[in-house]
């Protein structure tokens, strides 16, 4: 085979390069639009969003690389690959038809989900996935290696996987990051309390409760004048957020310092709330260390002025392992796809 055929083999991958790029710039224009935020206000410096590119920039700059090599490449790879990016694409379209057809709006449940949210992560995550095999696909190809290639490959792209599951874990872990030693003011606008779960009569559960007697501790000391308390209900129920206040009235909080939301169900509705109505104000959240991970994550994607401070809440082992690798999925999907 001569040398230009062999060029020419290599040069379709960095075809394939660009279109893993321009996937990746659909996604995070994507990840804005379907939060209302103008892509003006994407940040590069996020984590999230460096994944993202990240992942795009290292398939383009390794099938340029491959095109130097000379490799004689097979027909068969480029034609997988061109499948491959080609899903990617269906996938992303998919979403967004999700997002605009009414129907899969407010449809009910799957696995304790929103129908729509599940299928929209459920796409996001095989699109992302896609995008990382081809990353180890092309690079792969830099070494003389036929046998079982396809199998090596989904072998290595499971391990890069686990990887980057492992580096959101630590993340989730560290709670340290969120005592009061390490909050940057001495005074805030207001102080924040996500809601959680509601137990019988109206009481908070305990890890509710133990945000709510932070939250109360550091408005005696004068971390901020003004309280605003977040959460929904379930049918019948008082809101979360109603809890809280009860509970705060009751150990003697004036009522005017209290701003009640009762709507939101879920972290991101709550900061998206904190944007639309205090986008310029500096904010102390007080919740738990495993879930301050997530929340200070998403207000940054929000371009929000938050810090957050622990409560004093302790739970056993078999909880913190519970609660961490339940956050640690759900930061990794607002990381990569702001859901």
């Amino acid at each position: 085979m001569s040398v230009e055929k062999k060029y020419y083999k290599s040069s379709s991958f960095i075809t394939i390069g660009f279109l893993s790029l321009i996937f990746s710039l659909i996604l995070i224009y994507l990840k804005y639009e379907f939060n209302d935020l103008s892509i003006f206000e994407f940040r590069f410096d996020y984590i999230g969003n460096v994944l993202n590119y990240f992942i795009a920039l290292a398939t383009l700059v390794s099938a340029i690389i491959l095109k130097f090599t000379k490799r004689e490449i097979k027909k068969s790879k480029k034609i997988i690959a061109l499948i491959l990016i080609s899903i990617s694409f269906i996938l992303l379209v998919a979403i967004v038809f999700i997002d605009k057809i009414v129907i899969f709006k407010n449809v009910g449940f799957l696995f304790n989900i929103p129908i729509k949210k599940f299928f929209t992560g459920l796409f996001y995550s095989i699109g992302i996935t896609i995008q990382i095999y081809l990353f180890m696909f092309i690079s792969g190809l830099f070494f003389e290696v036929d046998k079982l290639y396809e199998l090596r490959i989904t072998v290595v792209t499971i391990f890069s996987i686990g990887l980057l599951i492992i580096f959101t874990l630590f993340y989730v872990w560290n709670v340290n990051a969120y005592t009061l030693e390490k909050i940057t003011e001495k005074e805030y606008d207001y102080g924040c309390i996500p809601g959680a779960a509601v137990w019988k009569k109206n009481k908070p559960s305990p890890i509710f409760e133990a945000r709510i007697r932070k939250a109360l501790e550091l408005y005696r000391k004068n971390y901020y004048k003004k309280i605003i308390l977040t959460g929904g209900n379930a049918p019948g129920e008082i809101s979360e957020a109603e809890a809280a206040q009860k509970y705060l009235v009751n150990l003697g909080v004036n009522k005017k310092d209290i701003i009640l939301e009762k709507e939101t169900s879920t972290t991101s509705e709550q900061i998206k709330y904190l944007k639309k109505y205090f986008s310029n104000k500096k904010i102390l959240i007080v919740s738990d260390g495993f879930h301050l991970s997530r929340i200070t994550q998403i207000a940054k994607f929000f371009n929000l002025k938050v810090e957050g401070v622990s409560s004093d809440y302790t739970m056993t082992l078999e909880k913190a392992i519970y609660y961490r690798t339940r956050e640690t999925v759900a930061l990794l999907m607002f990381w990569l796809f702001a859901i």
